[in-house]
């Protein structure tokens, strides 16, 4: 059995040195009582601290991920950087045990069958898809990869087609024409017949990664169903161009849709792969044992708004879709702060004060823009509401944690208003459903007390 090696491998324990102890954003240092950090290759990467909560003021957040250094004379030297997996409360705080890429072990690989590819970008692949970032991997040989146009290939239902038909930027395909894209591949024992379907969609792209290409054609793909989706569901009488309407309800309910296996074929080295775009969620059941404590069998009087919070935040916590998960983050955080109240900012004198100030020239229209405006002048932003219902609450929260809800949000409307093509990372969206879901068991809690 390796042994474990002690967490001051560095040899500074004669040098005045610090233990960094931190969980996201949450210095626990001053609680770190001891624990071990193994980052032996043949038995994985892990950690276990010891917390004594009684030495610090700062409480952790356990879907923050835990970081562990050794400070020695104004720098940092990093020795674990993991996902909490098990944490066991003690008399005086609590026993963590961290592991090094747990995320990849929380899911499951679907289908993936692979020829022509090299070690380094297959490894590439399962790292990305199992949820590690670009900026967390350093792969040699990626860079040799050949630029060439691929296939992508998914199969869809609720679309039949009897030739290739070309649509929105991507060709829709009979399934005769569609199969060869499985040649090759032994498919005696039907390993591959979840890929069968009345019509196949073909996107052609451009990339040097297999990975890029399929996530680029997936996104042209859903395009095009979107689009057909949109013009299906259009039931006006008279069409833009003012001709009249064609309409049979039957076929505008369709429901054209994408199905899970994805083929990708490079045209020039002819590498290809048959996989699900994603690893699929480890199962896992939980005993339901109510407790009284974590797990509390009685509901409290709740507001119909402080149900739908619960509501959105189950959303948030099971979609898949990460910026549909920080919409129904903000969706949960506008129900809990609805109802709270605040000062108003502005006075009914100041307020009439603005009102006369508008100049006299000013058009109608501008005029009721302007009065709109001013009225809404004492209208509370969500996060002024929100900080209040926490005090309220008794919420403990660090403001480090409220801007990365806030980042979220910017990230989210900036996508959505087109300013950035940068997405949410799932350890950051992770986090923030754990700080919502504070938010709503401190309100339980203050509910109950009220009853």
């Amino acid at each position: 059995m390796a042994k474990k090696p002690d967490l001051n491998a560095l040899g500074l324990i004669k040098s005045q040195q610090r233990w960094a102890i931190r969980f996201g954003p949450v210095d626990v240092s001053p609680a770190f009582a001891g624990g071990t950090v193994n980052a032996a290759i043949n038995t994985g990467n892990d950690a276990q601290v010891k917390l004594d909560f009684q030495r610090c003021a700062a409480t952790p957040d356990y879907f923050a991920g835990l970081g562990v250094a050794i400070e020695h004379e104004g720098t940092s030297y990093p020795r674990f950087t993991g996902t909490v997996a098990s944490v066991e409360p003690t008399a005086t705080g609590a026993s963590v045990q961290a592991l090094g890429m747990l995320s990849l072990s929380e899911q499951i690989l679907g289908t993936f069958v692979h020829r022509g590819f090299t070690g380094p970008e297959l490894i590439y692949t399962l790292a990305r898809s199992g949820g590690m970032r670009e900026d967390q991997l350093n792969i040699q040989g990626l860079d040799a990869l050949p630029r060439e146009t691929f296939e992508v290939v998914v199969p869809v239902s609720g679309i039949i087609v009897e030739q290739a038909t070309d649509f929105a930027g991507v060709r829709f395909l009979p399934p005769d024409t569609a199969s060869r894209v499985l040649a090759g591949l032994d498919t005696s024992e039907g390993a591959y017949a979840e890929f069968d379907a009345p019509t196949y969609a073909l996107a052609l792209v451009t990339a040097t990664r297999a990975l890029a290409a399929e996530e680029q054609g997936i996104a042209d793909i859903d395009f095009a169903l979107a689009w057909l989706i949109t013009f299906l569901r259009y039931g006006h009488a008279v069409l833009p161009s003012g001709e009249t309407l064609r309409f049979g309800r039957n076929d505008s309910l369709a429901r054209p849709t994408r199905h899970e296996l994805v083929a990708v074929r490079g045209l020039l080295t002819g590498r290809f792969w048959l996989r699900r775009p994603a690893f699929l969620p480890q199962p896992h059941s939980l005993p339901l044992l109510p407790d009284g404590s974590r797990f509390q069998a009685d509901i409290p009087q709740l507001t119909l708004q402080e149900r739908l919070a619960f509501s959105a935040l189950a959303r948030a916590a099971t979609e898949s879709d990460l910026l549909a998960r920080v919409l129904a983050l903000f969706e949960a955080i506008e129900f809990y702060a609805s109802g709270t109240t605040v000062e108003h900012t502005f006075s009914s004198d100041e307020l009439e004060a603005v009102k006369s100030s508008v100049p006299l020239t000013l058009k109608p229209e501008q005029k009721s823009r302007v009065n709109d405006f001013i009225a809404g002048l004492n209208n509370p932003p969500l996060r002024r509401l929100l900080m209040k219902a926490l005090d309220m609450d008794g919420v403990s929260y660090m403001p480090e944690e409220i801007k990365l809800l806030w980042r979220l949000r910017t990230l989210r409307n900036d996508v959505v208003h087109g300013k950035s093509k940068e997405m949410p990372k799932a350890e950051d969206v992770e986090y923030a459903t754990s700080i919502v879901a504070r938010m709503l068991v401190y309100r339980a809690a203050r509910r109950r007390q009220d009853t």
